[in-house]
Parts: structure tokens; C-alpha cells; sequence
């Protein structure tokens, strides 16, 4: 392999593009660029991104990232990207569709085979979902925001598109081919298709699920490894990027997988949280594991040969967000709420605002706030929800440890960990020590560098996230642990109380 200076990495997030200058070496991010995303919500349900307007803002989070930078030393390009978006590409790789986002519920109950039928579990049909789970591991949602679902929807709904689609993609084959005339996707984004036989810790098209479903399996495109190179920059991206023509672009992983490389985490037992508007667990494993009533499944990992089991929750600090909205306050607030108990005086909050997946599964639960007096302030809102963010956690690993096993350790990623006292309560609600890795908000970026790096310099990919720095470790409070022993059992009780009424105010 050939020499390796900088790497410029490019997280796509659904609503921020972060891009980063990584060391190769050290993998110290030396130059960073942040710019938001629109996202369109043309009818109830749907959500969607248009690709220009997509491209000029990694334009301009690269540019930020490369200021001052000289272009030469930029070895190579790398995205994360985020997962089940759905795009349609003509033979020239323009761009017939929006990108649908995975936010998007257009396509809830498709495939329609899946969940009809007399013999059925959990909502499913008994015989596909046997042969699901034995070729990909897991299973789509009814909620409609898996790609096959959007997959179906275009196929009903837009069959002239669909007819004269040359590939059908994803967010990461629209990137690559956008910058690599490369039509292709990582592992990790097949696998989440569920179109994918991922036996033996690899990824192939199965032709059986294809021909199931209606999705012809030469529009499907090709698969690679997270540290292949999928081409050489082509001239239209190097011009709007700033970078020589040629330099390879790694193909990368999504933002689960690249998140997990950058928490550093990825022996056996070593867990990681990330927390951002969403939040998610993820722990590396040898084998798939699948808990399908609590909606924990593995999908491969950036590690070859290797799954990551994740259970993925909708919202989390996207409560605590609206929370600070409504109250009119901002991020201070969530570190001076020290002078409110733990248990914030009887006030409960859910952050179930989107749904909900790991551990309820419920597209109909809400977000309420329970035991509401008199006696309460912003203060005790506030704290409420930065708990139930915690409590929400604290529920989900309960069933992954189920899973999976007990932690030998837990990193903690994602911009929510720039509140320590959020770090501190997420502890508490665990009794588990959270290390934060540096820069939590920018592990997408460093994990993809991380992938770039072993991928220019033939290294592996152990020895790159060894690299990665742990900050500060938060400690659990022993008092506030009791109490959040407590506290969670009547979360959990709220829960199985209220989803009734959830379905009846959908």
C-alpha cells in the first residue's frame, strides 16, 4: 500500500453532514466542517432528501473541514453514511427518485405477504419469517422504514421509475456513485435490505428473496467490503470537493458500523451508546443474535468475518432538544439540574416521541410526562427527560445483555455525551462506568478515518480503533443507581399501561 497523510472523512447524517481532516497516523481529526440538512416531509409519513441539495452541503462541510488545508496531503475519501435510505439511479447514475430517508413510513405494512397469512408470529408470517431469519438474520418492520418496504412502495406506486431504474440504492451507492461511478453498498447496508443471505459473517444477494419480493436482482448493486476502495475520485467531485483527481475513495460502512469503530470498542463484551437525537447499543459479536420481540438484531459489523447486534431507540436526545424548546431553555440547563433529586420529585418522562423500537416495538407509543404537580419547574422537566432517556437505555440493555451478555466495558458516542451530567445519569441508570471516547460527536467521522487508514495503509482495522482516545469516564452514582432501580420498574409499568391508549390516539 502507498503512503497515507490525511484522510478527508464525511459522516452523511439524516439532518447534519460532519466531515473531519483524520491523521492518518494518529487519527487526531485536525480540521472539521459541520453543515445541516433539509429534509422534506411532502405528505404525512413520508420523508425525503433531495440529492443536490445533499451534495452542496457536503461540499460545504468538506470545504470548512479542508480550510487552510494543502489538497495534496489528501490521501483518500471516506463516507458514513446513514442507513434504509432508498434511492432510484439511471445508467448514468442520475438520480430518478428523491432519497427516501429512513424516517420515512410510506411503505408501512409492505411487504404485504410478510405480514398476512393464518399462520403468523409476532404480526408476521410464519413460513417467510422462518425463511428471513434463517438467511438474513432479521426481518423488515411493518412500520415501513426498512428499504425493502420502500423497495415494494416503488414498485407499486412508481413503476415507470422502477422499470427504467438501472440500480436500485442506497444512500451509500448514491455517494459512491456520485464520487466513484461506483454502484455500490457496504455489508452492512445490504444487510439491512434483508435481500441478503449473511451467513458466515458475509453478505450475498439471495436470489430466493429477490424473486419473493419483486426485486429484480440485477438491479441490486454490487456489494463491498468496508476497507475496499471503490475508485478513484472522478474529476465532477474532485472540482466541487476541492481534491486531486483520482485519490481513492473508500467505500466505508454505515453510521452504526463506523460509530462502533469509532467508540473504539470492538472486542468481544465491549459494548457502546451512542446518543444523539436517537441512540442506540451496539456490541460485536462472532454469531447473529436476534431478540425479535424486543427488536435487538445483529447486522454485519465494519469487522470482517463479524455482526454487530444493536437495539436502536427512536429518540433520545431529541427529547431532551424538545424539552429545552418548549421551556425556552438550552444546553446549561441540562448541567445545572443537580439541585433536583434523582427521581425529579415523582415526574416521569418518556422520550417516546417517534414510536419506538428497542425494547417495545411499538410504532404507536407516545411520549408522556407522568406525576406532573404544582410543585414542579423547568428544572424538574428537564431533568425528567434527560432520566428518561436514561430509564429508556437502561430498559434496552437490560435485553441485550439478555442477549448478548454482561459488559466488560461501555464507550460512550454520539454529541450527547458532551453532557456530562447526561453521561453521568445514563451511569447511574446502568450502575456501569461510561468511558467517553474524545470528541463523542464526531465518532461517525473518526471511525470512518479509522476504516480509511487500515484500508491505504494495510493495516487492521483493531489496530486503527485502538488509536481512539478515551476523554473522561462517567461514574455511576451508587444512591442514584438505587433509585433508578426503582424508578425503571414503573417506567416500564407506565408502558404496559398506556400502549392501548397509544394505538387509540394513532
Amino acid at each position: 500500500m502507498g503512503g497515507c497523510d490525511s484522510i478527508l472523512s464525511i459522516d452523511i447524517g439524516t439532518t447534519r453532514i460532519k466531515a473531519g481532516l483524520v491523521d492518518c497516523n494518529t487519527l487526531e481529526i485536525t480540521g472539521r466542517g459541520s453543515v445541516s440538512t433539509p429534509v422534506s416531509y411532502p405528505r404525512k409519513g413520508w420523508s425525503e432528501q433531495d440529492p443536490e441539495e445533499l451534495w452542496q452541503a457536503i461540499v460545504r462541510a468538506s470545504s470548512a473541514a479542508l480550510e487552510g488545508f494543502e489538497a495534496s496531503r489528501v490521501s483518500g475519501v471516506i463516507f458514513s453514511t446513514y442507513l434504509a435510505g432508498v434511492v432510484l439511479l439511471d445508467r448514468d447514475n442520475y438520480e430518478l427518485t428523491p432519497i427516501i430517508t429512513w424516517l420515512d413510513e410510506r411503505a408501512h405494512g409492505l411487504p404485504r405477504e410478510l405480514f398476512s397469512g393464518v399462520l403468523k408470529v409476532s404480526g408476521y408470517n410464519l413460513l417467510h419469517l422462518v425463511d428471513l431469519l434463517r438467511l438474513t438474520g432479521g426481518a423488515p418492520s411493518k412500520t415501513g422504514k426498512d428499504p425493502l418496504s420502500k423497495m415494494v412502495w416503488l414498485r407499486e406506486n412508481k413503476p415507470d421509475l422502477f422499470t427504467k431504474a438501472h440500480t436500485i440504492g442506497t444512500l451509500k451507492t448514491w455517494v459512491l456513485a456520485k464520487t466513484a461511478e461506483a454502484r455500490l453498498v457496504s455489508p452492512d447496508d445490504a444487510h439491512l435490505t434483508w435481500l441478503a443471505d449473511t451467513r458466515g459473517g458475509r453478505a450475498v444477494w439471495s436470489p430466493r428473496l429477490a424473486r419473493r419480493y419483486g426485486i429484480p436482482l440485477e438491479k441490486l448493486p454490487g456489494i463491498a467490503g468496508p476497507t475496499d476502495v471503490a475508485g478513484g475520485l472522478v474529476s465532477s467531485a474532485a472540482r466541487d470537493l476541492g481534491l486531486p483527481q483520482g485519490i481513492p475513495v473508500i467505500v466505508g460502512a454505515g453510521d452504526i458500523a463506523s460509530s462502533a469503530v469509532g467508540s473504539g470498542a470492538l472486542a468481544a463484551g465491549e459494548y457502546h451508546i451512542y446518543v444523539g437525537t436517537s441512540s442506540w447499543i451496539g456490541v460485536h459479536s462472532t454469531r447473529r443474535l436476534l431478540d425479535v420481540r424486543h427488536y435487538i438484531g445483529s447486522l454485519l459489523s465494519a469487522k470482517p468475518g463479524e455482526y454487530l447486534v444493536i437495539g436502536e431507540q427512536e429518540i433520545a436526545g431529541g427529547m431532551i432538544d424538545w424539552i429545552l424548546d418548549v421551556t425556552g431553555m438550552d444546553y446549561r440547563a441540562v448541567e445545572d439540574i443537580h439541585s433536583i433529586p434523582p427521581g425529579s420529585e415523582g415526574l416521569i418522562a418518556t422520550p417516546w416521541l417517534y414510536g419506538e423500537r428497542t425494547p417495545i416495538d411499538d410504532p404507536h407509543a407516545k411520549g408522556v410526562l407522568v406525576g406532573l404537580t404544582l410543585r414542579h419547574t423547568k428544572k424538574h422537566l428537564v431533568r425528567a427527560a434527560v432520566e428518561g432517556v436514561a430509564l429508556n437505555i437502561a430498559w434496552a440493555m437490560e435485553h441485550m445483555t439478555r442477549l448478548a451478555g454482561k459488559p466488560k466495558l461501555v464507550r460512550g458516542v454520539g454529541g450527547g455525551f458532551r453532557l456530562r451530567t447526561l453521561a453521568k445519569v445514563i451511569a447511574s441508570a446502568l450502575n456501569a462506568t461510561i468511558e467517553t471516547v474524545s470528541q463523542p460527536e464526531m465518532a461517525g467521522v473518526r471511525g470512518a478515518g479509522a476504516l480509511a487508514a487500515a484500508a491505504l495503509k494495510g493495516s487492521s482495522i483493531e489496530s486503527e480503533a485502538g488509536k481512539i482516545p478515551v476523554s473522561w469516564r462517567a461514574e455511576a452514582d451508587s444512591n442514584a443507581s438505587k433509585a433508578y432501580k426503582d424508578l425503571l420498574q414503573i417506567y416500564q409499568e407506565i408502558y404496559s399501561r398506556l400502549k392501548s391508549v397509544f394505538r387509540r390516539l394513532s
